[in-house]
Parts: structure tokens; C-alpha cells; sequence
């Protein structure tokens, strides 16, 4: 335990700041891959503009999530130019809902949010719940879009200039499942938005896609 936490940082982190005059997300003939690994992907170039929404698709194993650890700073690029205009939001099927209370998870995006965001948050994330209410543990009161809305309005508080939707419709029914990405998409309006996913209707969304295989961009 003691050795990990003194391990050098391995990435810049998901909060720092890019390059806020160059908003948006590009690669630039970029190998992926985890520290310590081999490359999962390599050449990878792609471009996100601010206001466009990108489905990145493929088959499971192929890269996708480690794309996106590596667009938020987690991991840094094994080879290869990345560049991000400002933070980044991340929205993952599996957010942890701990166990307190709706405003208290909602401020895990951001600690110092007065109780007047939590309430605009969670109004634009279409959740409607007093803040004061406690879920249990891992959200165990809510039902499942319930859940992945919380984690939705938790992305709104923090307000970055990039979003990275992780397979944000899986295990929702397809009702469930539009009526988050309704919201969303009126949330996120005019930032670049990038989404994992192999949901037909969220891909139909996008205004692009990026299939990833083979270790190269289709």
C-alpha cells in the first residue's frame, strides 16, 4: 500500500486544466496503452470540436476505455501528440453512489458547490430528488437510471469544457435509456462530447463515428 502511494503520478489527472485556447480533443498519431503494458492501440489520430459529439465504437477489449483514460489524463500517451481544451467530465456506467445523501454525492464533483447548483444540477440532470435525501449504500434506494443520473448531475456540477460518456445507457431500459440521453445532450449542448458505446440509438446521436479495430482507426 505504502509503495503505491509513494509511486511517482502516473498521469496529470482528470481535474488539471488543458489548453483552454484549444478547446475540444485531438490525437495526433497516438499509441495507447497502460503503463507498465504494451500498446493496445497505436496511430490513432482523431479530432473532436467543440459542439460535435463523437460515438467511439468496437468491440469490447479493443481499447475504447483505455482512449479515454488516457483523453482525461489518467494514463499519459505511450507515443504520439494529445491535446485538450480545458477539464473533463466523465460519465461511467459504474459511478459509485456512496452512502449519504443526494447533495453529498452530487458535491463529489466538486466540493465547494453551494446547495443552489446541487438543485440546478440535479434539475438538468431531470433527477428530482430533495438533496437531503440519503440513498444507501451504492445508491441501493434508487433504481438504475436514478443512479446514472445522480452520477450525470455529479459531471454538471463540475461544468468542463470536454465530456466523455461511458456506456451511459447500458442495463437502462430503452425509455430510461432516451430520456437520459435527452437530457444530456440539452446538458452538454455546444461542448465536445465523446461516447463509448454499443447502443444503436445513442450512436445515431452522434454527429460522428470513430470505429475502433485492429489497432488503428476505421
Amino acid at each position: 500500500l505504502f509503495r503505491s502511494l509513494d509511486a511517482p503520478a502516473v498521469g496529470t489527472g482528470d481535474v488539471t486544466p488543458g489548453d483552454a485556447d484549444r478547446p475540444g480533443l485531438e490525437l495526433i498519431d497516438v499509441t495507447l496503452g497502460w503503463p507498465g503494458a504494451g500498446p493496445v492501440l497505436e496511430h490513432v489520430s482523431l479530432t473532436v470540436s467543440p459542439g460535435e459529439s463523437l460515438a467511439l465504437v468496437g468491440p469490447s477489449g479493443v481499447g475504447k476505455t483505455t482512449l479515454a483514460a488516457t483523453a482525461m489524463g489518467l494514463i499519459p500517451p505511450l507515443a504520439g501528440t494529445l491535446s485538450r481544451g480545458g477539464t473533463v467530465g466523465y460519465l461511467a456506467q459504474d459511478a459509485h453512489i456512496f452512502a449519504t445523501t443526494v447533495a453529498e454525492n452530487v458535491r463529489v464533483g466538486r466540493r465547494d458547490a453551494t446547495d443552489e447548483e446541487i438543485a440546478g444540477a440535479l434539475r438538468h440532470a431531470g433527477l428530482a430528488l430533495d438533496p437531503e435525501r440519503r440513498v444507501g449504500e451504492a445508491g441501493s434506494t434508487l433504481s438504475g437510471g436514478e443512479r446514472r443520473r445522480l452520477a450525470l448531475a455529479r459531471v454538471l456540477i463540475a461544468d468542463p469544457e470536454l465530456v466523455i460518456l461511458d456506456e451511459p445507457t447500458e442495463h437502462l431500459d430503452r425509455e430510461t435509456a432516451d430520456a437520459l440521453l435527452d437530457d444530456a445532450w440539452r446538458a452538454f449542448a455546444g461542448r465536445p462530447v465523446v461516447a463509448i458505446t454499443h447502443d444503436p440509438e445513442l450512436i445515431n446521436r452522434c454527429d460522428r463515428i470513430v470505429s475502433l479495430g485492429d489497432h488503428r482507426i476505421e
